[in-house]
């Protein structure tokens, strides 16, 4: 906060606004870990009195309050489906709410409750829900130092393996490819990336599931995949 000192602005402007912004910032950047134990936001308030005034400036003193509130506990986490019309849940709540290692009761920490977030996005997908989407809410009871979140999930349309076309992979590693992703079975995305991490060391230089390509029936929920392993050829530098 010492930057703060002998700063001017100019006359007019909503300086004392700019002050509180200032303030957040180096709040927010000062203590990047707060959200992890349990500190859910907080207030900023500035108020000031003039000084003394010379020709074209005017010395003020401001007093700045922060009040960083108290850690918030997790009440509970809810879970929520959107899209029934396509059928029951995949999951039941109590089995999506073992995947969130933030338990009711505990100090609410941001990276546990994005671990369980994740988890639960990714056992939808490993199901063939790829377009699976979880809608996130946060309400804050500052009178009990809680908060309660609830999870929408919309699971969307189950998808299945279409044609596999292969490019440039020795006939031993296709079999074991093409094993893993039967046409007509459900998409699992996980299958894709343990290949390239298990046979990593038999795979081109640089090889990786984010060059796989996909083509997408929405109407036939069906994923075709294009894998091309082919290395480009050296290029000849000439003086």
């Amino acid at each position: 906060m010492s930057s703060l000192k002998e700063r001017e602005w100019e006359g007019g402007s909503e300086w004392v606004a700019d002050l509180e912004k200032i303030v957040v910032s180096a709040e927010y950047e000062g203590w990047p870990n707060r959200e992890n134990q349990g500190y859910l936001g907080f207030s900023v308030a500035a108020w000031w009195k003039p000084l003394w005034r010379e020709p074209g400036l005017l010395h003020v003193q401001v007093t700045v309050k922060v009040d960083e509130r108290q850690p918030k506990k997790l009440e509970k986490i809810e879970f929520r489906w959107v899209d029934d019309h396509l059928g029951p849940p995949l999951f039941d709540s109590n089995e999506l709410r073992k995947l969130v290692p933030l338990k009711d009761g505990e100090i609410y920490s941001r990276d546990k409750y994005q671990a369980g977030l994740s988890a639960v996005a990714g056992v939808y997908k490993e199901r063939g829900f790829i377009d699976c989407n979880i809608y996130q809410s946060l309400a804050v009871n500052d009178e009990n130092q809680t908060v309660a979140l609830v999870l929408e999930i919309s699971q969307g349309q189950r998808d299945y393996w279409g044609n596999i076309r292969v490019i440039g992979l020795s006939p031993e590693l296709e079999t074991i490819l093409r094993a893993r992703l039967a046409k007509d079975s459900v998409v699992n995305p996980k299958l894709i990336a343990d290949f390239y991490q298990e046979y990593k060391s038999l795979l081109p230089v640089g090889a990786s599931p984010e060059t796989v390509e996909g083509r997408r029936n929405e109407p036939l929920a069906i994923l075709d995949l294009t894998f091309d392993f082919s290395t480009p050829l050296a290029q000849v530098v000439h003086d």
